[in-house]
């Protein structure tokens, strides 16, 4: 039985403002090493003699150990791998046409292991640098079939590489997804995708104040430490969102948040209204079809720069484990 706690991610969108790098004064982590292992899952799988899968199930239960699980119960959803008829099931899963043709274009996309891991390893050097305590996750890849993109538990981080085939994917639109999912469905996005993910693990959001402004400013400090980790990258690619958008955001920042103020809706705590705000679409229904979705949470980021703007002294870690959203928003002073 799997008694972790996992999180699964499905391409959400964050946000900050311009199109330059984060930061021009990054931390110095060029003594900073880590030891990231990396593990490309869906390789060992799709090679398995088909006629001999019963056998290769010990090497994957001792190499994969609960991600091997996880991977049967909950992401193609086959069930146990002690069960009887798994092998006749997993061999259904690995011999269709579909999901071989998948695989043939995972392996396209991603050739070797180089680039992906090089990138995965500067996050997380920049995560030692702020957390230098704190242990490193194992990092796995695989195919879902579309089922998710990212995934964690406090140990490891498992990518589904078919979820990041490029926008244009001809497997995207067969499948009649929206452009606005498709539009971040591309390479370049794992690594922001598993920084916010590992956030998200990492330090849970704490719901005894589950309202919006709550939600808003937890998902700005995820989007503060998605940056710190990726201050290179230019944030279009961070956020997921079109130069266009965040000009709209700054745009009319002063206007969401009176929005949100004069409707009374930062301290509703019904899921309705947190979650039109925070979670991923076409835009904001309140804010207007122009609009992005989760501008809320570009607020959220506006007020979490605020804050550790005004009190210089507050480090990442203190920023994370504070859980008090009242006390941030005050000492933020932030006024749009």
């Amino acid at each position: 039985m799997i008694k972790r706690n996992i999180l699964f991610f499905c391409f959400v969108c964050i946000f900050i403002i311009s199109d330059c790098t984060n930061n021009s004064k990054n931390p110095d982590i060029s003594n900073i090493r880590v030891n990231l292992k990396f593990l490309r899952f869906e390789q060992d799988l799709f090679k398995t003699d088909f006629e001999k899968i019963a056998d290769s199930i010990p090497f994957f239960q001792k190499k994969y150990g609960e991600f091997f699980e996880i991977f049967n119960y909950k992401i193609i959803k086959i069930g146990s791998s002690r069960d009887p008829g798994y092998p006749d099931t997993l061999k259904k899963f690995l011999t269709d046409y579909t999901n071989n043709q998948i695989y043939k274009e995972v392996n396209r996309i991603f050739p070797n292991n180089d680039t992906l891991k090089h990138r995965l390893e500067d996050v997380f050097r920049y995560y030692k640098y702020y957390f230098p305590n704190m242990p490193v996750p194992t990092v796995i890849t695989y195919i879902s079939c579309f089922n998710q993109a990212v995934i964690s538990t406090d140990t490891i981080i498992a990518i589904g590489l078919d979820d990041y085939l490029g926008s244009n994917c001809d497997f995207y639109k067969q499948m009649g997804l929206y452009q606005y999912k498709r539009y971040n469905m591309y390479k370049e996005r794992i690594p922001v995708d598993c920084a916010r993910l590992w956030a998200l693990t990492q330090f849970p959001l704490n719901d005894s104040t589950n309202n919006l402004l709550a939600n808003i400013i937890y998902q700005g400090k995820v989007l503060y430490f998605v940056s710190k980790l990726l201050p290179n990258e230019t944030d279009t690619l961070i956020t997921g969102i079109s130069k266009t958008h965040l000009k709209w955001c700054k745009d009319f920042e002063e206007k969401m948040w009176t929005y949100l103020v004069e409707n009374k809706l930062l301290f509703r705590t019904d899921y309705l209204t947190i979650n039109k705000f925070i979670n991923d679409g076409p835009f904001t229904k309140d804010f207007g079809k122009s609009s992005p979705a989760r501008a809320a949470v570009w607020l959220g980021f506006q007020i979490i720069n605020e804050y550790m703007n005004k009190n210089p002294g507050i480090s990442l870690k203190t920023l994370m484990l504070e859980n008090d959203y009242t006390k941030i928003l005050r000492l933020s002073k932030f006024k749009p």
